[in-house]
């Protein structure tokens, strides 16, 4: 009987192993098509610009992060200037078309989701491995007429899907359901026009889908900087 039991185990236990083991390769292989581990750990400050369309309506920003630490995006609309920083643990904004010119802080939900834009655009993966973040895959699928793999991964602000070409292994898209302002909506990200800047190869184009947004957010990035000096001063909350 203890035979059986253990003959049993090792049946159940072999292909649940060979599948976590198959998650850590495609990420491996994602990491290697950005440029590998060495040279994304090599990137400890970034700045781009980004143009975007909504709905008909153009915006223009700039993006400085601080890798795994602080981000800060200006957005130009409509004469107006909105800047949105994460620090840390904390978060701030200001947003004249809301009404007022003086910084408020984020809510604490906002700054976790935030947190991900402090790495380089398409290394999310190379994140969650450095990270320790959980990852399980769910499968092989297609998303717009590509065979990608799905891994599921489970992040400190919650779970997100991430889809990466099974040719190429490039991320294609991500998807994850969200919180905010006591609300849940599912956000989705697409990946696109690859480009190689420096020593990684990371997407241009991104399309957003968020419940937050009346429609489809097209973005292109570009003057894509590694390593630039950049001063934490401009992090700080205004007084």
């Amino acid at each position: 009987m203890k035979k059986q039991l253990i003959t049993l185990v090792a049946l159940v236990a072999i292909p649940a192993l060979t599948f976590a083991q198959t998650a850590d390769e495609i990420i491996d292989k994602n990491i290697a098509a950005v440029g590998g581990a060495d040279k994304i750990a090599a990137i400890k400050t970034l700045q781009y610009d980004q143009s975007m369309n909504i709905m008909g309506m153009d915006m223009t920003g700039k993006v400085t992060v601080i890798v795994g630490q602080s981000s800060r995006n200006d957005i130009s609309v409509m004469g107006q200037q909105i800047t949105t920083v994460v620090d840390g643990d904390k978060g701030w904004t200001i947003n004249p078309m809301q009404g007022g010119a003086a910084a408020q802080p984020l809510p604490d939900e906002q700054v976790k989701m935030q947190k991900g834009n402090t790495y380089v655009v398409g290394t999310d993966l190379a994140t969650a491995k450095n990270q320790k973040f959980p990852v399980e895959l769910v499968g092989k699928e297609k998303l717009n007429d590509k065979d990608v793999f799905n891994l599921k991964v489970t992040r400190p602000e919650g779970e997100a899907n991430y889809y990466v070409d099974a040719g190429t292994y490039q991320l294609l898209g991500m998807k994850a359901t969200v919180n905010m302002q006591g609300q849940s909506g599912e956000v989705k990200m697409q990946y696109g026009n690859y480009k190689t800047v420096g020593d990684l190869t990371v997407p241009s184009t991104i399309e957003l889908n968020s419940p937050a947004m009346p429609g489809a957010l097209t973005m292109t990035l570009s003057n894509m900087t590694f390593n630039p000096t950049v001063d934490p001063a401009i992090f700080a909350m205004p007084k």
